[in-house]
């Protein structure tokens, strides 16, 4: 007995699932309209009839008819409210879902976000660096220009100098070219005159001489 009582000794549930018949009138004799409206379907309530235990009521789908009042309430049973607890705990968890993948994005997004922010610093950097070795470039041309410039005033200062030099060396040149012939005429002219002078000594002393 003790094992066949532990054998049948098994978890059993209730079952308040119900299916209520939907009639034409106030009675258990009139016709019925639906067989079985089950347990927790909402419909509007038109008339309620406290003597014959009956309410008047309209489905979702618009057909009307008598139901015992005994199985209507106010609020929906257990397993309604398990069933909207149920959807709304699987669309909060739906929800969560979505969030933790946002989230995730989200993350992944900043990730690559301090990634470019990084590259872009690097290229900041790196575009500085660029421009001042260009402004260091552009200020060493302007100055190496300059100096061509002042290079170039200098060259033509000398040139003019150079011709000036060279035209005086021309005019020395003439100078020199003229005190050597006057100086060679000098001398000519003064051999001549040395030579007269001489030959006039000799011609009067030969006329002093023929005299005597």
């Amino acid at each position: 007995m003790i094992v066949s009582a532990t054998a049948l000794a098994e978890t059993v549930y209730v079952r308040d699932t119900l299916y209520v018949p939907l009639r034409g009138g106030a009675t258990a004799e009139h016709r019925i309209l639906h067989k079985g409206i089950r347990s927790g379907t909402a419909m509007e309530l038109l008339e309620a009839d406290p003597e014959s235990g009956y309410s008047r009521v309209r489905l979702p789908d618009g057909l009307e008819g008598w139901i015992q009042s005994q199985y209507l309430m106010d609020s929906p049973i257990a397993a309604v409210l398990l069933d909207e607890t149920t959807a709304r705990l699987q669309k909060m968890e739906a929800e969560y879902n979505a969030n933790v993948d946002q989230l995730t994005a989200l993350q992944q997004l900043q990730i690559v976000l301090s990634e470019d922010n990084r590259i872009l610093k690097q290229a900041n950097a790196a575009l500085t660096a660029e421009l001042q070795e260009i402004k260091t470039t552009a200020a060493n041309v302007i100055t190496i220009k300059n100096q061509n410039a002042s290079l170039l005033d200098e060259r033509r200062a000398l040139e003019e100098q150079v011709d000036a030099l060279l035209l005086t060396v021309d005019t020395l040149d003439s100078s020199n070219d003229q005190d050597w012939f006057i100086r060679g005429a000098g001398t000519v002219l003064l051999s001549l005159l040395v030579g007269f002078i001489i030959a006039r000594r000799f011609y009067r002393r030969n006329i002093s001489g023929g005299w005597s």
